[in-house]
């Protein structure tokens, strides 16, 4: 089972580690320093941010097409892209940008790449809690 929908097509192109973050947004207009110098300001909304870490396949014939043609699609110049990716114990969908993408070649062979180590970074385009 994939972890990994983006766009509505789901991606079966190995292991998978997944990282997420959250940050929490302040209004900026209630923020401030009081005459006693404590710091006040309003939580008003919360962002969740992902990193998806992935390994190739090991021993299938042809392991890197659909890893190669996970990278293109990712890599490709979308502004907005739309993800599904699992949170708690269900899922979670929302609008996001890709913040970055990188590998590392691991070996070449016969004509043949192998690449590894794929980091995506998935930012919201807008919080998912208010």
């Amino acid at each position: 089972m994939s972890l990994i929908k983006i766009d509505g097509k789901t991606y079966d192109i190995g292991e998978v580690e997944l990282k997420r973050g959250a940050e929490i947004i302040y209004d900026p207009l209630t923020k401030g320093t009081m005459l006693d110098f404590s710091e006040v300001d309003d939580a008003a909304a919360t962002k969740y941010t992902y990193s998806i870490k992935i390994e190739p396949k090991r021993g299938v014939s042809d392991e890197n097409k659909e890893y190669d043609d996970f990278y293109y699609d990712i890599t490709s110049p979308k502004s907005v892209r739309f993800v599904e990716l699992p949170f708690g114990q269900g899922m979670i969908s929302f609008p996001a940008k890709i913040k970055s993408a990188s590998d590392s070649l691991k070996k070449r062979n016969g004509g043949k790449s192998k690449w590894v180590g794929l980091t995506v970074e998935f930012l919201p385009v807008k919080p998912q809690r208010y």
